[in-house]
């Protein structure tokens, strides 16, 4: 059930009463590619709003139909682009499809229903964790259109997967298949099309039950640790440990040890 629901024709958002918002794209005969109002607004509003709601615990991406998202709508989005007074209005809205998913400061899975093209494979890329469809594919569709990737994928792609193997999809803009995805660690998990929602909520549902505080700063740590040094980094750990000592949840995590039980964390 839904504690809250805020429906568009583009886009749905939903926040379930165990803590877990689902942004799903709904412009199914479209593959879910996104306009100029879902880039810059509609999806930075939804994304700002599930990081500062103390009651979303997780946040899981989703599509309707047989895509996951295609990226920028091109009918929509590129003309605006190149009627644009200077070239920094192109930087700004290729880059807001996937900073306002990177910057949310819980984790994000993104479930992934069917093909992600183009800036729709970067956004997939900068959720935390993916789980696929058996169906599913990623497809790096910009060279195929005489373009370099953007929306960030030349960033995230080479984090997940060898630089070589990143340089190959990217390059040929083959498709990747969900085994494919899997087997190169793109993919954390695979499932029957029918199972999907099921799979990622379960896991979303895991994730919700854990300490808030602690997995936010789990998550800031590790997408900092490639642009600092271990010495850096050490500091940045200590300052996050220190913090989640004064939590609630620290002295739930003890508690439940010595009694032997599961832990009920809050978020505090």
């Amino acid at each position: 059930m839904n504690a809250t629901e805020d429906d568009s024709p583009d886009i749905r958002y939903s926040v379930a009463d165990n803590g877990v918002a689902t942004i799903t794209f709904n412009r199914p005969q479209q593959l879910n590619a996104l306009t100029t109002a879902m880039l810059t607004e509609t999806l930075p509003q939804m994304c700002a709003a599930a990081g500062s709601d103390p009651a979303v615990k997780v946040v899981v991406i989703t599509g309707t139909g047989r895509g996951f998202c295609t990226g920028a709508d091109v009918s929509n989005h590129i003309p605006s682009l190149l009627s644009a007074p200077d070239s920094t209005t192109l930087q700004r809205p290729l880059g807001s499809l996937v900073l306002p998913v990177w910057q949310i400061p819980k984790p994000v899975i993104a479930a992934l229903n069917g093909v992600a093209a183009g800036g729709g494979m970067s956004l997939a890329c900068a959720a935390d964790f993916r789980i696929m469809a058996q169906s599913a594919s990623f497809v790096a569709a910009f060279v195929r259109r005489g373009l370099m990737p953007d929306s960030g994928l030349t960033y995230l792609l080479p984090k997940l997967i060898p630089r070589s193997r990143a340089l190959r999809i990217m390059m040929t803009g083959a498709k990747v298949s969900a085994a494919e995805a899997l087997e190169l660690g793109l993919a954390d998990e695979v499932v029957p099309d029918d199972e999907l929602a099921a799979a990622a909520h379960a896991f979303a549902a895991q994730l919700a039950a854990g300490p808030a505080i602690a997995l936010s700063f789990t998550k800031r740590a590790v997408q900092r640790a490639d642009e600092h040094t271990l010495a850096a980094q050490l500091e940045f750990e200590s300052w996050g440990q220190t913090t989640c000592f004064k939590t609630d949840d620290f002295h739930e995590g003890l508690a439940a040890f010595a009694q032997k039980r599961p832990p009920v964390f809050r978020g505090r």
